[in-house]
């Protein structure tokens, strides 16, 4: 029987190798993970729920990850970076002349609001009592931390030099998270606000011994 042919004006799809298709499906994944975190917490969260809102079996998550824990690592692996382009996109869409300082600050506050970055930190508190988590955690954290740094030294060049710089970015990254945590318990408390200012005071204190340009304006 001879194979109907493609409607004229419609391309054919193209044909999908198998590791196309491998890398589709474990994409589906990760984003299915990171979908039910947000909406049902970690305490909640079932491979199934994941397989279900991907679109496979279950068992077809561990062709891919070796343990629940894997899974969940390798979808906030993936969600790191889409938050900081994300980040690096609201620092350019500020106006010019801005404290620089203030608004990289303020900015990670704001990414510190997002839903699925608060999901990603209930996976650190698990961790304290889950030691496979924390293993797998600790796989991540510490290329994620290295590239945050990265990120604040391509942001302020001028203070990258600086011998507390690396100190300094942790400290801020570490002291937002934390305001972010204590915020679930005090919304909108106005002490948080007063926190971030104060971090930013500090931050220019640090950067500015001993130069003449400030960093402030762009």
């Amino acid at each position: 029987m001879p194979q109907r042919k493609a409607r004229s004006g419609t391309p054919a799809r193209p044909h999908r190798t198998q590791q196309e298709r491998r890398e589709e499906t474990r994409r589906r994944l990760l984003d299915a993970t990171i979908t039910v975190l947000v909406e049902q917490g970690y305490a909640r969260l079932t491979t199934n729920e994941v397989a279900k809102r991907a679109g496979v079996s279950q068992g077809a998550i561990f062709t891919h990850f070796e343990t629940k824990a894997d899974l969940l690592c390798a979808s906030v692996e993936l969600l790191f970076p889409r938050l900081i382009q994300d980040y690096l996109a609201g620092l350019g869409a500020q106006p010019a002349g801005r404290d620089r300082i203030s608004a990289a600050i303020q900015g990670l506050w704001v990414v510190f609001q997002r839903p699925e970055l608060q999901a990603a930190i209930e996976l650190y508190v698990a961790a304290r009592t889950d030691p496979e988590l924390q293993a797998a955690l600790a796989a991540m954290e510490g290329p994620h931390r290295d590239n945050l740094v990265r990120v604040a030294r391509e942001l302020f060049p001028e203070a990258a030099s600086h011998k507390e710089f690396e100190a300094v970015v942790e400290l801020v990254v570490d002291a937002v998270q934390g305001a972010v945590i204590a915020r679930v318990a005090r919304p909108d408390h106005p002490s948080l606000q007063r926190m971030l200012k104060v971090l930013t005071r500090f931050v220019h204190r640090s950067f500015s011994r001993g130069r003449h340009r400030p960093l402030e304006r762009a």
